[in-house]
């Protein structure tokens, strides 16, 4: 039976408008109005346009490629504002923007059932009920806000991205990671900073984009477990199974970037991503191979005893490193720096101490549900050391800020989402034989991004990572796994919404 639109008035019937004919015509007068625009624009305007219209068709061609953008772009994206918003968020929004458009032209709605998106609701729902405590509603809501980004990249972009394009996603998150070690290494050698950042007499600590050196390092951190991962991965595979063109060049790729997010994480000079690097670097080793867990585990365990040691006593090791080492034992409680007169050498360790102090006097205001999330410096001044007034934004060490927001109840949810997190990319890196190649690509990106969440839990003990658009950066690293599974069972996970 044929089909009939109704008019506004209700009283004609008329056939669709068939428009198939006017697609030509309309490519065509796209394409001279392009051309007259680059014909009169200024250059950079030009190539912003050419550039513009080339990721246009592309992602008119193939919708997942969209993700690529926030994904290679998100150490700047995240600094840059937009008004209230971030050009991350904004990134984001367009991600989701065609998600929509493609699945109306499709007329169903795919949304991935994501494992972690129950613990993730979970820990949402447990900041909703300190919202009530909150003087400061507004820095709430951006903290939640934070979340439930976190939760639309789980759920769209796996439904988006199949296989092929998983590897893609992985190279575009690694090319972002070399870019900020490049820029820092820049930085680290022609002494690009202000003065406090001078190390060595020579050098600068490397802060990239970030503007700091530690966010700085925890990104780098939080990507090169997978450089690692994938490496040891193309090295392998060359080495026992395949040397196909592919292999080779994603070897070529995954090798160099790895010296490269290694050397600029070295340029930091953050005492928090080197032994989160440590640690993770021994997690992804672990859980890439059985048969070396037991040397690598006694080779870790050498490393952090010489650590220790280099800290109580420099003669162990350079003296450059054990400067930045000796201050260690203080955060473990093994001295009581607080109780020292503030220097030059000690001022980064007695500003973090004071604020984790603070932070345990503002649990001590609210135990159970805290004093709100994101309002740690509104509540701040209530509750700090004297002579430390500035707030930071946050606690230096994640565990306590969530601790002093959401009180143990929300500290309980933030632990069982990331436990949850650690439990199935565990499962995901050791689920299956590597029978084919791409399981054991799969597998090794799992594994690397379990060295991701080990550095995540340690270098959270010194800083707060969640800054910057890093959160989305993890929520890509976990939504990657999925979108990595074979087309034909990534259908098994998710539900279709129809539009009728």
């Amino acid at each position: 039976m044929p089909q009939f639109l109704i008019s506004a008035a209700g009283a004609r019937l008329l056939p669709p408008i068939d428009y198939r004919p006017l697609r030509p015509a309309a490519v065509l007068a796209a394409l001279a109005a392009i051309a007259a625009l680059l014909a009169f624009l200024p250059l950079p305007w030009a190539v912003l346009l050419a550039l513009g219209s080339a990721g246009a068709i592309i992602v008119l061609r193939r919708p997942w490629t969209v993700w690529l953008l926030p994904a290679a772009t998100l150490p700047v994206a995240g600094s840059f504002r937009l008004g209230p918003v971030t050009a991350i968020e904004v990134l984001l929004g367009l991600a989701a923007l065609v998600w929509l458009l493609s699945g109306a032209a499709r007329r169903r709605l795919r949304i991935f059932h994501h494992p972690l998106l129950a613990p993730l609701l979970v820990y949402v729902g447990l900041l909703a009920l300190s919202l009530w405590r909150a003087p400061n509603l507004g820095e709430a809501a951006k903290e939640m806000v934070k979340w439930v980004e976190f939760a639309v990249v789980l759920c769209l972009l796996p439904a988006m991205t199949a296989r092929p394009g998983a590897k893609w996603l992985v190279a575009a998150l690694l090319a972002a990671a070399v870019g900020q070690a490049l820029l820092g290494l820049y930085q680290f050698i022609f002494q690009i900073g202000p003065d406090w950042f001078v190390v060595l007499g020579r050098f600068m600590r490397a802060s990239g984009s970030f503007r700091q050196p530690n966010p700085f390092a925890g990104y780098l951190g939080l990507t090169l477990p997978v450089a690692a991962a994938l490496s040891l991965w193309g090295i392998q595979t060359l080495a026992t199974r395949s040397r196909t063109p592919s292999v080779v060049a994603w070897a070529a790729v995954y090798v160099p970037a790895t010296v490269i997010i290694a050397a600029g994480l070295l340029a930091s000079w953050s005492r928090g991503a080197w032994l989160g690097a440590l640690v993770a670097a021994t997690v992804v080793l672990l859980a890439y191979s059985r048969r070396t867990a037991l040397w690598v585990a006694m080779a870790a365990l050498a490393l952090l005893i010489a650590a220790l040691l280099g800290a109580l006593n420099p003669t162990w090791i350079p003296a450059a490193v054990s400067a930045r080492l000796q201050d260690l034992p203080a955060y473990f409680g093994l001295t009581n720096v607080l109780d020292q007169p503030v220097t030059d050498e000690n001022f980064a360790v007695l500003e973090r101490l004071a604020h984790w102090v603070a932070a345990l006097r503002m649990f001590a205001l609210a135990p159970w549900l805290g004093v709100g999330p994101g309002n740690y410096e509104t509540l701040y001044p209530l509750v700090r050391l004297p002579i430390w007034e500035e707030p930071l934004g946050h606690a230096h060490n994640i565990y306590l800020n969530v601790l002093a927001e959401t009180g143990l109840v929300g500290l309980a949810g933030f632990l069982l989402f990331w436990g949850s997190a650690a439990a199935w990319v565990w499962r995901s890196a050791r689920r299956t034989a590597q029978i084919t190649l791409h399981d054991s690509w799969r597998q090794a990106l799992a594994a690397g991004i379990l060295g991701v969440l080990a550095h995540l839990a340690v270098h959270s003990v010194f800083d707060n990572l969640f800054v910057q658009g890093i959160y989305l950066h993890l929520a890509f690293w976990l939504a990657a796994p999925a979108a990595a599974q074979a087309p034909a069972a990534a259908g098994d996970n998710e539900s279709e919404v129809a539009i009728c």
